[in-house]
């Protein structure tokens, strides 16, 4: 599957997909967690802000210290960090603690993202860069869903061997230290790539293509900090599920997705690649502006599997689609920016979707899917005269 891309790239693009069934999994079972650990859905609301506007500066910041240290130590630098954050988290000694643990893991999210899609958009030919951005998140994505399951299972199996709930929920989502495990060594294997210019030209036409990818991510970002790390909890608090019943939705959600994106690139030749984005988030924003009125568990599991995969399967292309806008010493910073949009307000999304579930199990499905409708309206009138490069 990898066999057509050279050493670094699928070392780079393994240790990812390992790296990634744990990435999942903390993301999964952080919510639960929390609550075995006495906080509220305002108090998490609190938490995933903070790591995510934390996030959001450091992705400003990533393309810059790319500059100075490379691709790969800046990647191993944020590996690092992000393992200190996520032992402090374990750990959990008191609410600082927990705090901080967030704040590191919200450094190596927005070191991370951007440095590793410039990293690799430079590791392959051009022609390949479509099907590369694929095959890594397909990859990462089926790890992904192992990861679900086994988030969803441990738990109560722990329990049944008589742990309180708050033992059970630590050992559980101390696994997630594994994440890093894989990617530190990987990184010490790999070389890093020549960026010749070590200094950005801020032209007018730079601004203009950075923010043209970045206010439709801004809106989907708000969006989804609205509702999308509450869902377990929505599932239970809607329909009582238990927390195994919640994890096979997850399960074949990121299964599908990791499947679906394989065939993805045959997809982008026939249509192009705004055309598959377009048509994939407007579908997606229908799904859940609809979603509210669903009243069985069998329906909502299956129609979010369908919306997420639908939302989510597009991101490589989208990322891969915006790298070949720019030059080498630009995509760090480019892609920085425009994720540091989304997580900026991604993070303002957490705390007002907090504040929303707690007065309605439905208004953060109506907010998202406006957010996501009009984000898809921008991108389509910026980029469709692109569909076809």
């Amino acid at each position: 599957m990898l066999s057509e891309y050279g050493r670094d790239a699928k070392i780079l693009i393994g240790a990812n997909a390992l790296g990634q069934t744990f990435l999942w999994f903390s993301f999964f079972i952080m919510p639960f967690y929390l609550k075995a650990l006495g906080y509220d859905m305002k108090a998490m609301g609190a938490f995933f802000s903070a790591q995510t506007i934390v996030g959001g500066l450091f992705f400003l910041l990533a393309g810059h210290i790319s500059l100075r240290l490379g691709y790969r130590k800046t990647l191993l630098l944020s590996a690092l960090i992000g393992l200190i954050g996520r032992l402090l988290q374990v750990l959990a000694l008191n609410t600082t603690v927990l705090f901080l643990g967030f704040v590191l893991v919200g450094i190596n999210m927005g070191l991370r993202q951007p440095n590793y899609n410039a990293y690799l958009s430079e590791l392959v030919p051009d022609e390949m860069r479509h099907e590369a951005f694929s095959k890594s998140f397909g990859l990462g994505t089926l790890f992904n869903s192992l990861g679900v399951l086994l988030a969803g299972f441990l738990p109560g199996y722990l329990m049944g061997l008589s742990l309180a709930e708050e033992t059970a929920y630590r050992i559980t989502f101390s696994l997630s230290i594994l994440q890093f495990v894989f990617v530190v060594p990987a990184l010490l294997l790999v070389r890093d790539v020549e960026v010749r210019e070590k200094r950005i030209k801020w032209e007018r036409s730079l601004v203009l293509k950075i923010l043209k990818f970045s206010l439709p991510s801004a809106l989907i970002g708000l969006g989804a900090g609205i509702t999308i790390p509450f869902m377990s909890i929505y599932f239970k608090l809607k329909f009582g599920e238990t927390l195994q019943a919640i994890s096979w939705i997850f399960f074949f959600q990121q299964l599908a997705m990791g499947l679906g994106s394989f065939g993805l690139p045959e997809l982008v030749r026939r249509w192009g690649p705004v055309k598959v984005i377009t048509s994939f988030q407007g579908t997606a924003t229908f799904l859940f502006a609809i979603f509210p009125s669903i009243e069985t568990f069998a329906l909502a599991g299956a129609v979010y599997v369908l919306r997420a995969i639908l939302m989510n399967i597009i991101w490589p292309i989208y990322s891969s689609f915006m790298m070949g806008f720019f030059k080498t010493e630009e995509k760090a910073t480019a892609n920085g920016i425009q994720q540091a949009f989304s997580t900026f307000m991604r993070g303002v999304g957490n705390s007002i979707g907090g504040t929303l579930f707690a007065v309605s199990l439905a208004y953060p499905f109506y907010a998202t899917a406006l957010l996501y409708a009009l984000a898809t309206g921008l991108f389509y009138a910026f980029f469709i005269k692109h569909n076809e490069e």
